[in-house]
């Protein structure tokens, strides 16, 4: 049967092939079906062959063939775009959160520095106090206490937040997977729809 064309694609031979059956195979039951009210039960050549060679001469061969290859390019084209605004969005994506985790690890690294810098001068007040009156000592311990208070603090808050921004990635992600899905699902269903129509339409004559 020469109802696929060389370098279509693969679901493009596929759809071609399986249309150009339903055509034939329908027509072929009805030569069978006509064959079986004759009177005279002579030995006839197949109905499918029949229906194959009357398909192939006919011009609803080349109609579906090209109708085919429209719905087929047409299908591929919003599956493609489909496919690209996904990966375009995840990339903008990646490339945001990647942004973030990097401002995130420098004012980490910077809250660690800061913090590390008042432990430091906090110790060196001790010594400096150690050998001072008791009063020194308390505000020592106070002040030390405020510093370990506000590093927790500044830590929790980031911690919150990058749970936050990863929700909100993986919420993001699951939506542009769901909508190249749908996208996807919108082009098949069309595409059926399409193919059942061509198929219809190019059924071969009753005689």
């Amino acid at each position: 049967m020469r109802s696929v064309a060389p370098g279509s694609s693969p679901l493009e031979n596929t759809v071609q092939l399986g249309s150009a059956l339903v055509i034939i195979f329908e027509h072929s039951f009805y030569i069978f079906d006509q064959r079986r009210h004759l009177p005279d039960k002579q030995k006839f050549v197949p109905s499918f062959d029949v229906a194959l060679e009357q398909y192939t001469v006919s011009p609803h061969a080349a109609a579906v063939k090209g109708a085919v290859s429209v719905a087929v390019d047409a299908y591929e084209a919003a599956v493609s775009a489909a496919s690209r605004a996904y990966d375009e969005a995840m990339g903008a994506a990646s490339r945001a959160y990647d942004d973030h985790m990097s401002t995130a690890s420098r004012a980490y690294e910077e809250d660690m520095g800061t913090a590390s810098h008042a432990y430091e001068e906090a110790k060196k007040a001790k010594r400096s106090f150690e050998r001072s009156q008791e009063k020194a000592k308390q505000s020592f311990e106070r002040s030390q206490g405020k510093a370990k208070q506000s590093f927790e603090h500044s830590q929790e808050k980031a911690k919150q937040a990058f749970a936050r921004f990863q929700e909100v990635k993986e919420s993001f992600e699951r939506s542009q997977e769901e909508a190249k899905a749908s996208l996807c699902s919108q082009a098949k269903a069309e595409l059926m729809k399409t193919i059942l129509e061509i198929t219809l339409k190019h059924r071969l004559p009753i005689i």
